[in-house]
């Protein structure tokens, strides 16, 4: 319904009507049913005895009560035209808010507000279209409440048409007859200009005021309310379902009431383009196409010029219902497109880009070609042809790991986002590239001692970190050329024995490391001098705990204190922590020296900073925290080999006696 204002709180409002649509503030009346329940003497023959009680007895009376409730503001006020939340109904409290007076008769409805003319030189813009896309600050028409023009051309007053119409004379508010139907499609002014009357939904069921006046429509009278769309980013709400101008739920957060209007909006002349500006020859004109078209780029359309939006929206400028200022109507387009000025002829042939030849590469790299994420690696390079007359061409290289994934995916041109993660523009070029030599290697160090096992994707078993393989680069006869990479340590190894990480490859850098060129293969080493750690040696005095024990120890040892906490001690000694002045049950902490074999490294063995183990004769010792947290990982093994991971937990710590 429209306003609905009353002037008498007393008076009863029209009553609730299942079929009616109603939203916040919206005032109905509904009858209750109320029990009320008094003592009576049980003698009277009105008083209810069954049991023939003497005292006690009640008698319960029914009646009907007529309240107004108002429709709830918020989102339950979605509930006020919904089965089970009528007025007085079971859920009424959560739809409706009860008046506490009890209403009586009819009440009064009060003039309606003034609503001011939209433009008084204009007609009304277009209607409304739910699901359309809306720019900012777009304007459209609603039907609205009709208005009563007064005599002598007054400003429009809105009319409510509430279950009851009404009609008007200056200073006195009637209603219509209730015989009428509760929806009403139009209004009329009558020939006095000041009294109104209402027709039913029937086309041509004229009626009269009570004062017999002739009614006649009053073309003026029949008005729409203007809207006004909100600017970016809420436009994009404009057309959504719950946004609808006046009706909708949030209607207030995307529109603006302007006014109301009347009649339609004159055509217009030709556009003069006064506040465009002449971008010259015409762009080629829109074409449908995923990934067509980028940010500012340009096409032509009935002489105007669209350029492509930026990102994400560039997305859209060649997808099917994007073509600019489309012919269906709708306003997609708006998303993706921008109006920049207006255009005549075609473009003039541009020249060949000159390219500065101290921006370029020498010969060109083979052309880019679409593939997957593994198409291109770190360092690849490619050329883009940009010009066929005369032929010009750039060149990129392929960027490192991660980002390298792009690189067979996205064209260096392509004009997505993605095509700037993956490559790096390195300058012009022109021709081919020359065949070059087998690599010197002249950046990479040489690893000693030549060169290990070639890397075998199909034999990846046994590979621990540490390990090193050999890659072969160049394979020019008699000049080939091998690379070494080492598996890294920790939990990373694992990826070492996986072909999606083989050396140089696109995930190569978290399993394996690139240690230099080598030369050659790698000499056998002489394997760990043979040792027995015999036993039965006497224990010296530091090795207190097996000289206290009358226990030998074995040749090769080595000192490692013992912690004992709880040891018995007197409570009287000094060294006998005694804090409460016990007499009995005092215990101390003890630290005394033992002296462990020296056995050979153990994959099953846990391990502690300062413990020693030996490979052959050679003595390591594990380091301090928090190295010691590897001495037990078996990628952590002691090797004669001074440049291994090893190093990382373990120290040297001499040799065993002969």
């Amino acid at each position: 319904c429209g306003f609905s204002g009353y002037a008498d709180a007393a008076g009863c409002h029209p009553a609730f009507n299942g079929g009616t649509t109603y939203k916040s503030g919206d005032t109905v009346s509904a009858t209750s049913t109320v029990e009320t329940t008094t003592s009576c003497m049980c003698s009277d023959a009105s008083c209810p005895n069954p049991n023939s009680q003497t005292t006690g007895c009640e008698v319960t009376t029914t009646t009907t009560e007529k309240h107004n409730y108002s429709c709830v503001e918020g989102p339950n006020s979605a509930f006020c035209s919904m089965s089970g939340f009528e007025p007085a109904g079971q859920y009424s409290s959560q739809a409706w808010t009860k008046e506490s007076a009890v209403c009586s008769g009819v009440a009064t409805i009060t003039a309606a507000p003034i609503l001011a003319a939209w433009q008084t030189d204009s007609g009304c813009p277009d209607a409304y279209v739910s699901g359309k896309a809306y720019g900012p600050d777009d304007t459209v028409s609603v039907g609205g409440p009709p208005v009563a023009v007064a005599a002598g051309g007054g400003p429009p007053v809105s009319v409510s048409l509430s279950t009851y119409c009404s009609y008007s004379s200056p200073g006195v508010m009637h209603n219509c007859p209730s015989i009428f139907p509760a929806q009403f499609t139009e209004a009329y002014t009558c020939d006095d200009g000041y009294h109104i009357c209402c027709i039913a939904s029937s086309p041509g069921s004229m009626v009269s005021n009570t004062g017999g006046e002739t009614c006649t429509k009053d073309v003026a009278a029949m008005t729409s309310v203007v809207y006004e769309c909100a600017a970016t980013p809420n436009n994009l709400f404009c057309g959504m379902s719950g946004y609808e101008p006046g009706t909708g739920q949030y209607w207030e957060n995307v529109w603006t009431l302007l006014g109301s209007c009347s009649g339609t909006i004159s055509p217009t002349t030709s556009p003069a383009y006064t506040t465009l500006t002449d971008q010259n020859g015409c762009p080629d004109a829109w074409e449908a196409g995923v990934n067509k078209y980028k940010e500012s780029d340009k096409v032509a359309k009935g002489g105007l010029v669209y350029q492509c939006n930026a990102f994400p929206y560039s997305g859209f400028c060649g997808q099917t219902g994007y073509e600019p200022n489309a012919d269906d109507g709708t306003e997609f387009w708006k998303q993706a497109w921008t109006v920049i000025g207006y255009c005549s002829g075609t473009i003039s042939p541009t020249q060949s880009p000159a390219f500065d030849s101290a921006n370029s590469v020498g010969g060109c790299p083979d052309e880019w070609v679409s593939g997957v994420n593994t198409s291109y690696e770190e360092g690849d390079t490619v050329s883009i042809t940009v010009s066929t007359t005369p032929e010009r061409k750039i060149a990129y290289t392929c960027k490192a790991w991660p980002f390298s994934g792009f690189c067979g995916m996205f064209a260096p041109n392509s004009g997505l986002p993605d095509d700037q993660q993956g490559w790096t523009m390195i300058g012009n070029c022109d021709g081919t590239i020359s065949p070059t030599q087998a690599p010197a290697f002249t950046s990479l160090p040489l690893v000693a001692g030549g060169c290990p096992t070639d890397y075998d994707e199909n034999n990846l078993d046994g590979i621990e970190a540490g390990d090193q393989v050999s890659l072969l680069v160049s394979a020019t006869t008699g000049d080939e050329r091998r690379v070494v990479y080492e598996c890294k340590a920790g939990a990373v190894a694992a990826y070492c024995t996986q072909k999606a990480f083989v050396p140089g490859g696109d995930f190569s850098s978290m399993a394996w490391t690139l240690k230099g060129y080598c030369d050659g293969t790698i000499s056998p080493t002489q394997a760990p001098t043979a040792y027995t750690n015999t036993g039965g040696q006497t224990a010296p005095a530091t090795c207190e705990v097996e000289a206290a024990a009358v226990t030998t120890i074995n040749k090769c040892f080595y000192e490692k204190d013992v912690k004992t906490t709880g040891v018995s001690c007197t409570c009287s000694d000094s060294d006998c922590p005694n804090p409460n002045g016990q007499t009995t049950g005092c215990t101390k902490t003890t630290v005394e020296t033992s002296c462990p074999s020296v056995d050979a490294y153990s994959s099953s063995a846990t391990y502690e900073a300062g413990d020693v183990v030996r490979i052959g004769n050679a003595r390591f010792k594990c380091k301090a925290w928090p190295h010691y947290l590897w001495c037990s990982n078996s990628a952590y093994e002691p090797t004669t080999d001074p440049t291994d991971i090893w190093t990382d937990a373990w120290s040297t710590d001499g040799t065993c006696p002969p």
